[in-house]
């Protein structure tokens, strides 16, 4: 009977979870997620200009525009002075010279050259081509065409 007293009492008894495992499986996925987890950009990385510091430095120049217009009689003007008048030849030096020059100036400041081409309806097709080109063989990537 003693043996049947036994039986009983370790069947009444509450069964025990061993937690061991469950602690180790956290560790080991903490560890898994610092590890490849993303950083951020840290805040001492970031340009930060606190209250009452002053910046100093000067103002930026701004080169102006370059505006190009193409009459209908085939002249090439820029800012309003002719610079070619002559139909007949393709090559333009002139304004090419122009154009190296505005892009190396809006270089040493530091901002991009902008020409404006102001074409009319009547102008020969080569001739507005042949500004393009230009513009092209001086460099400058930044081209608006207006009327």
């Amino acid at each position: 009977m003693a043996e049947k007293d036994s039986l009983q009492r370790d069947s009444e008894s509450e069964p025990k979870l061993d937690i061991t495992p469950l602690i180790d499986m956290s560790f080991l996925l903490l560890i898994y997620f610092m590890v490849a987890a993303t950083l951020l950009k840290q805040e001492a990385d970031l340009g930060i200009i606190l209250p009452g510091v002053v910046a100093e430095g000067s103002e930026p120049v701004h080169v102006d525009q370059m505006v190009i217009s193409v009459e209908p009689s085939g002249a090439i003007l820029v800012n309003e002075e002719v610079v070619d008048s002559s139909l007949n030849s393709r090559q333009v030096p002139v304004l090419k010279e122009r154009l190296r020059r505005y892009r190396g100036v809006a270089e040493l400041t530091g901002t991009q050259p902008l020409v404006i081409i102001q074409c009319a309806d009547a102008v020969p097709e080569q001739r507005f081509v042949d500004v393009l080109n230009a513009c092209a063989a001086a460099g400058i990537r930044h081209v608006s065409i207006s009327r």
